[in-house]
């Protein structure tokens, strides 16, 4: 481990942590009655049922490792894309061959950093390929020397179902794929647990890899209001696409006596003996894969035909771009992403991707940190204009990110979407498509919980203007299934609201399925609204959510309740510091488990403190300001 170094005499070094609360202001501060200073995770012998109790999960499991590590690749062999494989990073020549001979030669040698050098990157869709980059083996770090400073620029347009960075699994068919006979579940769950009680363990050992599936059943459908309803929407029709409950776990106990198992996080939903409630093994997946530090574009489309519906009309430009990904990551746990960007290549219209930005498809504990992907230039229907998307994810954290300019900010998608977190987002200017030349508005807006019951999710102490969070019925909308109820025992925690939409006069739209929660709003647009998104849906969704503290998010404590189960759950903070200074310029490296927002500031005096550096991991260096005699760290919690 690195030490601190030295400074001169007359430089000191200030750490110090800023708990985060409001102070005594207009309100005192105040805690949730469902939330009291003396709350515990709720377990299996509390008695609890999802569907007709109200309570918080503990939903601090999210993130890579489970917030137990930092994002660092450190001690890996170096695979420079320049010097080795003689990738341009003038982006005269196209280069995406070059990078992939980097990227297939890591995998060969069991993994790697792929560095990209500071520098312009041009990308294209090889022939008889979806993808420009693909990455296929665990241990790889697709790595640039920063935002602004490295760019990956893709010029091919025809991208429909395309992707420009594709990271999956050679056994890529989700968590669907038995790799075992199934074992019943022996009794029912009806509330969050880490045991299960099996017909049998045979075969199951600590360290394995299971799916804890609740098979969707006409039974399992009724229990969600979701038969037969007067707007004609019947989920019963299409039993077969909707799979059901689907949560990967790993066992981490085995006690034969009772057939009993331990799994690493909690289950999310009610799974019952009725409905065939079963564990199976299932397929590998890709582990400690990362991409950092570069900005990625696409080459706007010229053509015409920007309709909600031309996505499905050939020769349109919506059809060339529709389901278009910068990034699809696909059947992984435990990977991440930071400092990434989506940026102009040079577009007139300020384009930066076609359609979509970022996809989690399968994947488990993958950390989104610090991404910022903008300006779409389709948002018509079928799935187009959004920029991160969890389709079938579960327990990942996306933290301190920017969405804007486009249909949809943060998407959350199936009943395969579960325990996952978003905090301290900034989402804003949501409803909008670039098209040719001129901003127009699409028939969607805001981030949601889009559809087919993605569930207990978080989102806490996030940022909207001009959009808004939203988890309400959404009845026909889309193909089969429809989407139908969005969500259930999802929370909604210290929401901030700088401006409204135009369309809305609330920052948060909560009709969920029996336990909903929205705890502290605040800011100019903090207004709330329960009522029904379509006519005659409060029959599928009543009672109405728990709403407390509308417009009184200031004092709420704590201020981020996934930072204050994240410290509950790991008894506390670990910290490395290390720092060098140089005769122009300060070497700052801070690395926390779990993290939290951090700023280097400088000061000349101790009064007048600046911000020098935000946080983010990874080895900094900055120019020293001139006149800095101090510098301090700041912490938030």
């Amino acid at each position: 481990m690195r030490t601190i170094s030295h400074f001169a005499a007359n430089i000191t070094l200030l750490a110090f942590f800023a708990f985060a609360s409001a102070g005594l202001r207009a309100q005192e501060p105040w805690r949730s009655i469902l939330y009291p200073e003396d709350w515990r995770p709720p377990a299996s012998e509390d008695g609890l049922d999802f569907e007709t109790d109200s309570f918080l999960q503990d939903l601090s499991y999210a993130g890579y490792r489970m917030g137990s590590a930092s994002l660092s690749a450190d001690g890996a062999a170096v695979f420079d894309v320049v010097e080795a494989f003689g990738a341009d990073p003038t982006g005269t020549k196209d280069s995406t061959l070059a990078i992939q001979e980097a990227i297939d030669a890591a995998k060969e040698s069991g993994g790697g950093v792929i560095l990209l050098p500071e520098g312009s990157y041009r990308l294209s869709i090889p022939e008889g390929q979806d993808q420009c980059l693909l990455i296929e083996s665990s241990n790889i770090v697709l790595r640039g020397e920063g935002v602004g400073r490295t760019y990956l620029f893709n010029t091919s347009t025809e991208m429909r179902h395309r992707r420009v960075i594709r990271v999956r699994s050679p056994e890529s068919a989700g968590w669907t794929a038995q790799r075992s006979e199934p074992i019943p579940l022996a009794r029912d769950e009806l509330g969050p647990t880490r045991v299960l009680q099996l017909a049998t363990i045979d075969g199951l050992a600590v360290g394995d890899w299971i799916v804890v599936h609740n098979p969707a059943t006409e039974a399992f459908i009724q229990d969600l209001n979701m038969g037969p309803g007067l707007d004609g929407v019947d989920w019963t029709d299409t039993i077969d696409s909707l799979r059901g409950l689907l949560y990967l776990r790993q066992v981490t106990a085995v006690e034969e006596a009772d057939n009993l198992i331990e799994i690493d996080i909690p289950t999310r939903w009610s799974l019952k003996t009725r409905d065939g409630a079963v564990v199976y093994k299932t397929e590998s997946h890709l582990s400690d894969v990362a991409l950092e530090a570069f900005s990625i574009g696409n080459k706007r489309i010229t053509k015409t035909g920007w309709e909600e519906s031309d996505y499905s009309v050939p020769g349109t430009a919506a059809y060339d771009a529709h389901d278009s990904y910068l990034i699809e990551m696909r059947s992984v746990v435990d990977g991440w992403m930071q400092n990434v960007s989506s940026y102009n290549p040079g577009n007139d219209n300020d384009v930066h991707s076609l359609s979509n930005g970022v996809l989690l498809d399968w994947c488990r504990n993958v950390t989104l940190y610090r991404l910022r992907f903008l300006n779409a230039q389709y948002g018509g229907g079928g799935g187009n204009g959004y920029m991160i998307r969890l389709n079938a994810a579960s327990e990942s954290l996306i933290a301190e990110c920017e969405v804007g300019h486009s249909r949809h900010g943060f998407v959350m998608w199936r009943m395969q979407n579960s325990g996952n977190v978003v905090t301290r987002c900034y989402d804003h200017d949501s409803g909008i498509q670039l098209a040719d030349t001129v901003v127009q508005s699409t028939a969607g807006r805001g981030s949601d919980h889009h559809g087919i019951f993605s569930h207990s999710n978080l989102f806490d102490g996030n940022r909207l203007e001009r959009s808004y969070l939203e988890a309400a019925y959404r009845g026909d909308s889309g193909s089969s299934p429809e989407h139908g109820i969005s969500s259930s025992q999802c929370v909604y925690w210290n929401i901030e609201g700088v401006a409204y939409h135009e369309s809305a006069d609330y920052v948060v739209h909560s009709q969920q399925y029996g336990q909903g929660y929205v705890i502290g709003t605040r800011g100019e647009a903090s207004g709330v609204r329960l009522s029904e998104k379509r006519p005659n849906s409060d029959m599928r969704t009543n009672p109405l959510d728990f709403v407390e503290g509308e417009g009184l998010g200031d004092t709420l404590v704590p201020a981020s309740l996934y930072q204050d189960q994240l410290l509950k759950r790991t008894n506390g903070a670990t910290a490395r510091l290390w720092f060098e200074k140089t005769e122009n310029s300060l070497k700052f490296e801070w690395e926390e488990s779990p993290s939290f927002p951090w700023a280097l500031e400088h000061a000349e005096d101790l009064e007048q403190w600046a911000i020098l550096l935000e946080g983010a991991a990874g080895v900094h260096e900055e120019p020293l300001p001139v006149g800095a005699q101090f510098f301090r760290l700041s912490v938030q919690r």
